[in-house]
């Protein structure tokens, strides 16, 4: 076996673990180390791209097992990236294994550890992690139980922002572990302030766990997890969802659409007529009768053509199918949905067509009230979901700059609203100046609407964890003090309300 071999090896998703690549990789670790390293790097820089094979989890395991100093800016690097980014590269890696493979590859850079642990532009998982890390390096003996509770006493005291977030629930629970008796007083205070939150653990939980003596065998436990890391064990987690079949082309899009035709075409049934059990069921699924619609109470004769209400074109088809996987709760199928309705709606409109509120507009769809509605709707969706999938974030971005241009007429509310989901969309990929640029140019063009104001000094203050961000609550007052000032629609948008909320949050004059 060759090390290319080795690592072709590694390429695919297989529930198998390739046992006979990764001891010979071990075995010439000097050579592979190197390529492994190029693969971190290659994926890091493109945390998005489909063509991401097997390769880099198992260099992420591997660089941890052999203790390769040089991944550890890596890990340090993908900490922090955007949430979404990050969520999209490594998952559940993040709290299952991170924290010990920033351990095993750490050395002597503590420093760059509570660096991360105390940055609150990072995610707040991602900073749990650098504390865990520090933890293992406790129970592997390169920081001394001594320096840990004095790190842990002034993270509590004084090192962490007042505001809630999941690093308060790590710093507790390692206070716990460690017996520190002397923070429960700043412990209480924090579940009081509502910094903490109480659904992990209570604070009585926490106050009878250091009354209870910590044993050689619970030490033991947590200190075999991070000297005993081998990729096979912490692999298997991950790979027990892989498929052992060769790989197959996606579904294709389309598909999306036969449930929602299904479901239509049973409201359209009229009562009466049979089929067989052995036919093919009329609700269009494919399966024959006797294994689909026999036992559900709908008529079973259907119409040859759909019903005036029915969608006139492939874009109204997609919306229908977005409506109705919204219903469902299937939120990535109906943002799926409407980025295919917008690119065959880019195709009918007539170029002539520059007001989505228009008339001519609306007659060429029946499966929304009004085309504005249906565009404000996608604005919504993808505002409710920018945590979740970066596909549907990357479309919608593109859909939100493609309609602004497409749609140069558009009223003066929805014409804000595209900004504003926009910025978010911006914000939630990493573009935090690009972001910030369209909310500065929003202002100056509508310098007596509140909008611009507000969603800019909510994203410096109280957003500002949600998209990695490092506050700026002095910004934030000022930017909600010149809405009082210009804006004409303050009380709409609970510009002093704002006002107040973050005077009181963030202990502001």
């Amino acid at each position: 076996m060759t090390i290319e071999e080795a690592l072709n090896a590694l390429k695919p998703y297989r529930s198998k673990t390739p046992t006979e690549a990764l001891d010979f990789i071990r075995s010439n670790w000097d050579e592979a180390e190197p390529v492994l390293l190029a693969e971190l790097d290659r994926c890091i820089a493109t945390p998005l791209e489909d063509e991401h094979t097997a390769l880099f989890l198992y260099a992420l395991f591997l660089c941890a097992e052999m203790q390769c100093k040089a991944a550890f800016e890596r890990y340090i690097t993908i900490c922090r990236l955007p949430t979404l980014l990050m969520d999209a590269l490594i998952g559940d890696i993040l709290t299952q294994n991170l924290p010990e493979m920033l351990a095993r590859t750490c050395v002597d850079r503590v420093e760059t550890l509570k660096a991360l642990v105390e940055d609150e532009a990072v995610y707040e998982f991602a900073r749990s992690a650098g504390l865990g890390a520090l933890h293992a390096l406790m129970l592997t003996d390169v920081v001394s139980r001594e320096e840990l509770g004095r790190y842990c006493m002034d993270l509590l005291s004084q090192r962490l922002q007042k505001r809630p977030s999941y690093i308060w629930d790590e710093a507790i629970t390692i206070a716990e572990y460690l017996r520190l008796t002397d923070a429960l007083p700043l412990i209480e205070e924090a579940y009081q302030r509502g910094w903490a939150n109480p659904g992990m653990q209570s604070f009585e939980e926490v106050a009878d766990g250091m009354a209870q003596p910590l044993t050689e065998e619970k030490l033991n436990e947590w200190r075999e997890k991070v000297e005993d890391f081998k990729v096979e064990r912490e692999i298997a987690f991950f790979a027990c969802n892989w498929s052992d079949e060769e790989d197959s082309p996606g579904a294709d899009a389309a598909d999306l659409l036969q449930e929602p035709q299904a479901a239509r075409r049973q409201l359209q049934m009229p009562t009466g007529g049979k089929v067989g059990r052995n036919e093919p069921c009329l609700c269009g699924s494919g399966k024959k009768y006797k294994k689909c619609c026999i036992d559900q109470k709908v008529a079973t004769k259907v119409m040859d053509t759909f019903t005036a209400d029915a969608p006139l074109n492939l874009a109204d088809e997609w919306i229908a199918a977005g409506y109705y996987y919204l219903k469902e709760n299937w939120r990535y199928k109906a943002l799926t949905c409407w980025w295919h309705a917008w690119q065959e709606v880019e195709m009918i409109l007539p170029e002539t067509v520059l007001d989505p509120g228009a008339d001519e507009c609306n007659r060429f769809f029946s499966s929304c009230d009004f085309f504005g509605n249906w565009l404000g709707d996608y604005l919504t969706l993808l505002e409710e979901n920018l945590e979740r999938d970066p596909v549907a974030i990357q479309n919608g971005l593109m859909f939100c700059q493609e309609a602004i241009v497409r749609f140069p007429d558009m009223s003066c509310s929805l014409a804000k609203s595209f900004v504003e989901i926009t910025s978010y969309l911006l914000l939630a990929l990493g573009k935090a100046e690009q972001a910030f640029a369209l909310l500065e140019q929003l202002i100056e063009k509508y310098p007596d609407a509140a909008q611009g104001y507000v969603v800019l000094a909510a994203t410096l203050s109280m957003d500002a964890q949600r998209f990695n961000l490092r506050p700026d609550f002095d910004r934030a007052q000022q930017l909600l003090l010149q809405a009082q000032k210009n804006a004409t629609d303050c009380v709409d948008w609970d510009v002093e309300v704002r006002l107040e909320d973050l005077t009181d949050a963030c202990g502001l004059p």
